[in-house]
């Protein structure tokens, strides 16, 4: 339900979760600048082994100018799953963050930069169609009937890349192929190996390919040549894909594939800036993924690194990250790669927790063994080094002694992440006054898309570790991003200031009404109830109105005051309660008040709120640090723990001084705490079938007369 989603953000359910409906992946934040592991739904503008490998292949490509950040607004609908504008989730990087420039060189369905799996190769019949036309167009030795016949059987050759469903290239004319010059001999050939090709007859296209390498057509012998690799790669990949798409590379004919490579090599080599280079040479890297030749693989990804501007080149900066990273990445080894920015990539994610597909983590000494490699790129190496001493030795001392602190006027996003590691380890080792000093500066360095906000994070982290959350609310406070104020505010600030936040006339609306609604929330929900009496008087006067159900999760959206003048009115449960300020006056009283208590537990179950947490598993309260620095996840200032409904029944039951009515409706609520899955949504200890089975007992024999007795057919 919609309320418990605010709830859990008080109980301080904000780490990283991935829920799978249907075909839709849903993600929610981890407020943290520390990435041990993958997480695909959080991920930073530094360079961190946590981030997926396409955002730190991207990341340092914009630092060669190969693309852009900007710092996108976020969605509605990331926003109600509590996202700001970092962290952020990978489809958000991809669709709305990053930019790269676009090539338009002549592509191939069979290097679809996205799909592991086999395109359709009809899917270039049109551009081929173009293509023949203007090459008949454009010969000087056709006729004027040849042309026509030539472009009427090329309209008419619709292929459907199976057996049969190609018609002849004749379009069923009568005229003979061979009946005119020997040009209009050529183009003809040439449609017959077209045909053959798209319907998978690879040795009658290869054969007709094959018979125009010396013919006097200039576009017919170069294409023909080109098309002749085409048929050998696709002859060789028949069986290199299962039914859903995915690669059986085992399944490939890898001499096939040689004889494609051959083949599309000396097309380049004949024709460096052909019509059909940057496809022939697309198709080439495809070859080398399939036979599984990962250095000639990466070396191609270094050249287009440095060529994607080049005729030769038919990817943009963003395809070449996500081609790089399925085709090479994935499986790659560090040995395999020569290229700084491909290598420091892969580094990264074998320093993960987890490492990368399985392997394992990078040792240290193997990364003093890549020195060479970084020629040119010092800084970059630097850098992997303090990462490798913080992240995986966990050694700050040594990280800080090669961070410098130095801050450019102009930060790229390798300058940066060098500036926020120094950070990270200066927490590490207990110097918050130091990294608070760091991050301040940043932030008024910070000029590129998302570096201010992630000092923002940064600054708040370090504010509520070192004891001092309010400081995110002080008046000259460079905390201005709304979705991490809430966070803390939701979580982490103390009774004094929620309470000055709500009287304010500086803060804005919604974060005054978000205050005063985490304010009276956590006063009734955590035994506060003298002041929830007291701070009861700040509820606007129209406060019925605010009856969003959606509190709270929205950044934007209207706090849901409205809770709070619920009435108590009879339940279908046939137990009448007051409203929320009598419940208070009793509690405020008598703690263990039967009413007081049975009220509370149906305010909560009415609204559908959560209750506290499940005390079977007692967990450890979080520490400081760089391994588990989570926003929201220190220890609470505002006093008191979230009332479970469970727990407040079992204290009525056992209640010397409550009626028999209220011992009856307290087992009742009990035994219904699992229904009907058997699962306990009423917080407290955790019991067995069997002492439920002893309440429903009790509630059948001593209060049989009960009307919550006689409703009661079942325990879970």
């Amino acid at each position: 339900m919609i309320s418990k989603k605010l709830i859990l953000l008080f109980a301080v359910v904000l780490y990283s979760q991935c829920v799978w409906a249907s075909s839709d992946n849903y993600c929610s934040p981890t407020w943290t600048l520390v990435r041990r592991g993958y997480d695909r739904c959080n991920n930073l503008p530094i360079l961190t082994p946590g981030n997926d490998t396409r955002i730190n292949l991207k990341l340092l490509m914009v630092d060669v100018g190969l693309g852009t950040l900007q710092a996108a607004q976020v969605s509605k609908e990331d926003s109600a799953f509590g996202y700001g504008k970092v962290p952020f989730s990978l489809e958000f990087f991809e669709n709305s963050i990053f930019s790269a420039r676009n090539n338009a060189a002549y592509p191939t369905p069979e290097n679809n930069a996205v799909s592991y799996g086999i395109a359709n190769r009809c899917s270039s019949n049109e551009g081929g169609k173009s293509d023949f036309i203007a090459a008949v167009e454009q010969s000087r030795t056709l006729s004027a009937a040849e042309r026509k016949l030539l472009i009427d059987a090329r309209k008419k050759l619709t292929p459907g890349c199976t057996a049969g469903t190609t018609p002849s290239p004749s379009g069923g004319d009568t005229h003979d192929d061979d009946a005119g010059s020997a040009a209009y001999t050529q183009f003809m050939g040439y449609l017959h190996g077209a045909a053959a090709f798209y319907e998978g007859r690879y040795d009658a296209a290869a054969t007709a390919f094959a018979k125009l390498h010396r013919c006097d057509q200039p576009w017919l012998k170069e294409a023909a040549q080109y098309m002749a690799g085409r048929t050998e790669l696709n002859r060789a990949q028949q069986q290199a894909f299962d039914e859903y798409g995915f690669p059986q590379l085992d399944k490939t004919d890898k001499k096939v594939l040689l004889a494609a490579e051959s083949q599309l090599a000396s097309y380049l080599q004949a024709y460096p800036a052909g019509q059909y280079a940057a496809s022939a040479r697309g198709l080439l890297r495809r070859v080398y993924w399939l036979s599984n030749q990962p250095q000639k693989l990466a070396d191609e990804y270094a050249w287009l690194l440095h060529h994607l501007e080049s005729p030769q080149s038919n990817l943009s900066a963003g395809e070449l990250a996500l081609e790089a990273d399925s085709k090479l990445l994935a499986t790659a080894t560090p040995e395999q790669l020569k290229n700084p920015l491909l290598l420091a990539t892969l580094d990264l994610s074998l320093m993960r927790d987890n490492g990368s597909s399985g392997a394992k983590k990078l040792s240290f000494a193997d990364l003093e063994k890549q020195q060479p490699l970084f020629v040119g790129h010092t800084a970059l190496y630097g850098y992997l080094l303090a990462v490798h001493q913080l992240y995986v030795q966990n050694d700050a001392v040594s990280a800080l002694k090669r961070l410098s602190d130095n801050i450019p006027a102009h930060m790229t996003y390798l300058d940066f992440s060098r500036l926020v590691l120094r950070g990270q380890a200066l927490e590490a080792s207990g110097d918050y006054p130091g990294a608070r000093s760091l991050w301040r500066a940043l932030l008024q360095a910070a000029r590129q898309p998302l570096q201010n906000e992630t000092m923002q994070l940064a600054l708040a982290l370090n504010y509520e570790y070192s004891k001092q959350p309010a400081l995110a609310f002080a008046p000259d406070s460079p905390v201005t991003e709304p979705a991490i104020r809430t966070v803390l505010l939701r979580n982490s600030i103390s009774a004094a200031v929620l309470r000055q936040i709500a009287r304010s006339k500086t803060n804005a609306e919604q974060e005054r009404q978000n205050a005063l609604y985490t304010l009276l929330y956590k006063d009734l929900l955590q035994g506060q109830y003298q002041d929830y009496l007291q701070d009861y008087g700040l509820l606007p006067a129209d406060a019925a109105k605010y009856n969003r159900q959606d509190s709270g999760l929205e950044y934007g959206a209207t706090s849901h005051l409205a809770l709070f003048t619920w009435t108590g009115k009879k339940t279908g449960d046939s137990y009448s309660c007051s409203s929320t300020v009598e419940i208070a006056k009793k509690l405020a009283k008598n703690p263990k008040d039967p009413v007081g208590l049975l009220c509370l537990g149906d305010f909560v179950n009415a609204n559908d709120l959560a209750s506290g947490p499940d005390l079977s598993n007692v967990t450890k309260p979080r520490k400081s640090g760089l391994q588990d620095a989570v926003l929201g996840t220190a220890p609470s200032r505002f006093p008191g723990n979230l009332f479970s409904r469970g727990e407040g029944y079992k204290t009525v039951i056992a209640d010397a001084g409550a009626t028999p009515d209220q011992k009856a409706y307290a087992l009742y609520r009990l035994i219904q705490c699992y229904a009907t899955s058997g699962y306990n949504h009423c917080g407290g200890k955790n019991v067995e079938p069997a002492e439920r089975k002893a309440w429903f007992r009790a509630l059948k024999s001593r209060y049989a007369g009960s009307v919550w007795a006689q409703s009661l057919k079942y325990y879970w």
